[in-house]
C-alpha cells in the first residue's frame, strides 16, 4: 500500500507530520484530494479544513486561511499562516 509523507507547517511550528493515506485542503477553486502516485502539484489554498486521513484510519481536521499545498513523488507539504485546531488528534 502506497502513503503519503505529509508535512503541514505554519509560520512558526509544525503542526503534524507524518504517513497519511489520504490528505484532504480547500484549493483556491474547490475541495482537492490527494492520494499517493498524485502527479506533482502545487495549488494556493482558500479558507476550509485540512483533513489527514492516516494510514490507521484516523481522521484530524484543522481550518486553515489561505496558504499553499504542494504535492510531489508522494511527499505532500501544506504551508499556512495559522491552523485552528479542530480535533484534538492533531
Amino acid at each position: 500500500m502506497s502513503t503519503l509523507e505529509v508535512t503541514f507547517v505554519t509560520s512558526d511550528r509544525t503542526v503534524w507530520t507524518g504517513q497519511a493515506a489520504q490528505v484532504v485542503v480547500p484549493a483556491a477553486d474547490g475541495s482537492m484530494g490527494i492520494l499517493p502516485r498524485m502527479q506533482p502539484t502545487l495549488a494556493v489554498l482558500g479558507d476550509g479544513p485540512v483533513r489527514i486521513i492516516s494510514v490507521d484510519g484516523s481522521v484530524a481536521e484543522r481550518t486553515v486561511h489561505g496558504g499553499f499545498v504542494s504535492v510531489d513523488s508522494n511527499t505532500v507539504t501544506i504551508g499556512v499562516d495559522d491552523a485552528e485546531l479542530l480535533d484534538a488528534d492533531l
